[in-house]
């Protein structure tokens, strides 16, 4: 585990008599993208929550940077380096954007000056410095999910951990976000990406595994996976005929 900054170990997860995911396992290393994917229902986001914090496994290990990190709460996971973001963005819609990136950076200084670099930071990173104090809530989408990436990055991450941060944008949207994904890893972060949009995850991610109904149905790099029967029967089928 030398080279790993996150490895899953036998992971499961119930609820009560439901099995979400199953017997996962899987390493992470250090500044690699590493894609996750499969259909709705395939247990992607539930083990997002259980790997920061939110869920508790029912067994297994989650292994964070050397340490077991299995029963922490997200923000004991938060302090360690991991940060994420979440399918629907909801920002504290009438705090300006400046406010909703410093409340990132209250997480690491109790400097009220501090913070607010820090996000100023975040904020130039992602191509929102115009809009520093302008309401959360005024923005549309498209910056709504940059103000999100802005506020996990004033975290200073060593691991992000992205929920389809490019769902519901346009493809100019999205081509941005990528490359402000691409930024962060030239910077030295690791970055887990669940996504739907088969492009961004090719041409992005160095590994990507895929769950099926909470069970890893396959492992490799992209060009790997997207020639993979099993995957193409239970998830690219679908996903290239939509």
């Amino acid at each position: 585990m030398i080279n790993h900054l996150l490895h899953i170990n036998h992971v499961c997860k119930q609820f009560g008599g439901n099995n979400a995911i199953s017997n996962v396992s899987f390493s992470v290393d250090k500044n690699q993208i590493f894609g996750l994917i499969g259909p709705n229902g395939a247990g992607k986001t539930t083990l997002f929550n259980c790997i920061t914090g939110f869920y508790h496994v029912t067994s297994g290990d989650i292994i964070f940077n050397n340490k077991k990190i299995n029963n922490l709460r997200p923000d004991e996971v938060c302090h360690l380096g991991m940060a994420r973001t979440w399918q629907r963005v909801k920002p504290l819609g009438s705090l300006t954007v400046l406010e909703n990136v410093m409340i990132g950076g209250f997480s690491i200084t109790n400097d009220t000056k501090e913070a607010q670099k820090i996000a100023m930071e975040q904020l130039q990173l992602v191509g929102l410095t115009d809009y520093a104090s302008k309401t959360a809530g005024s923005l549309s989408i498209g910056l709504k999910k940059k103000l999100e990436l802005a506020r996990v990055l004033a975290t200073r991450p060593k691991m992000l951990l992205l929920d389809e941060i490019c769902g519901g944008l346009n493809k100019t949207e999205t081509d941005t976000i990528l490359a402000i994904i691409r930024d962060i890893r030239m910077k030295g972060a690791t970055i887990v990406f669940i996504e739907h949009d088969m492009k961004a995850v090719t041409s992005l991610c160095d590994w990507i595994v895929v769950l099926n109904s909470g069970e890893k149905l396959a492992e490799g790099t992209p060009e790997e996976i997207t020639r993979n029967p099993d995957v193409i029967a239970a998830y690219l089928g679908g996903v290239q005929n939509a």
